[in-house]
């Protein structure tokens, strides 16, 4: 399935519509002709739904995928999170209008409206690490499991762009390694994670990637208040929390840029991917003029219109 297919009928699907398989494939396992497999870490990448009331047998089963997906040779980490809800800012509401949606896909899931929806993010060290793991496989026995409802997954491989924490900013091979072994959004810590995708045409790539990795600094560095804020304190190194009320923002946990490996039929995906300390910090981070101006440089590249959902990671593992 297209992933935006995936995520329009995440958004569209509502009582017994939501119970339907939905239509449409695109495998972005393998190279199309005249494309080369990625160097360096690759992300092995799912979208799925799942009925409610499967979603114990889900977890308990996905504990196991995890366990022997730590086993498998180019292993760095494994990431499993819930939809929970979909950012206001990125659609460019009004500002009064920040946050409505932050829970609006359990809301749903709560009245019956909508099944459970699902992100898996699974890192190797390299694609024929991933290749010869047979995960993939694997996945797709586990999704027999769940019926007509979840046949229809998205799938793909995606090399990570550049990324960065609190600490850093990460560019080359061995820096981004070292970033996926060391994924922070711990189910305990009661992170939000955002996960923004958009696709643009294959032939933009290079220049998308670098103002991309421009974003990436000013979402990675900025927060509010900052010096030169009239309500700044040092006490705050990386901002004050936000609420409702404020437009205060603490800097993201991390923040990735994942590029499809392979192309679409000459389209290139992408996932924004990032954790924040709660779903205020990162809409008050989207209102920042800072964060708007570099955004607005991306946007004359973009074919759809972005969609960002929020997520709480249930499983973690990293290598080792």
């Amino acid at each position: 399935m297209k992933r935006r297919d995936f995520l329009k009928s995440a958004a569209l699907s509502t009582g017994a519509a939501a119970l339907l398989p939905t239509l449409g494939y695109a495998n972005l396992l393998k190279p199309s002709r005249g494309e080369k497999v990625p160097k360096g870490p690759v992300t092995l990448y799912f979208e799925f739904r799942i009925p409610g009331n499967k979603r114990d047998d889900l977890i308990r089963h996905m504990r196991k995928f995890a366990k022997k997906a730590e086993e498998k040779r180019g292993f760095l980490s494994l990431s499993f999170k819930n939809m929970v809800g979909d950012s206001t800012m990125v659609k460019n509401y009004p500002t009064e209008l920040k946050g409505v949606l932050k829970s609006a896909y359990i809301d749903a899931f709560k009245q019956d409206r909508l099944p459970l929806f699902y992100a898996l993010f699974v890192r190797f060290a390299s694609y024929g690490d991933l290749r010869h793991s047979g995960l993939h496989k694997e996945f797709a026995k586990l999704m027999k499991r769940y019926g007509a409802l979840s046949k229809n997954y998205s799938e793909g491989v995606f090399i990570t762009v550049a990324a960065g924490d609190r600490e850093k900013i990460y560019n080359t091979p061995e820096q981004i390694r070292h970033f996926l072994t060391h994924q922070k959004d711990y189910p305990i810590d009661d992170l939000v994670t955002v996960n923004n995708h958009v696709s643009i045409h294959t032939k933009d790539k290079a220049i998308f990637n670098k103002e991309s990795a421009a974003l990436l600094k000013i979402a990675q560095d900025t927060f509010r208040p900052a010096p030169g804020d009239p309500d700044y304190n040092p006490k705050f190194p990386n901002g004050m929390p936000g609420e409702y009320q404020t437009r205060h923002y603490r800097k993201a946990v991390t923040t990735e840029i994942l590029q499809s490996a392979f192309s679409d039929g000459g389209k290139t995906h992408y996932l924004f991917h990032g954790t924040w300390e709660s779903v205020w910090d990162h809409e008050n981070s989207h209102i920042d003029p800072r964060f708007r101006s570099a955004v607005a440089k991306l946007f004359p590249y973009l074919l759809d219109l972005p969609v960002e959902p929020f997520y709480k990671t249930l499983i973690l593992k990293n290598r080792g």
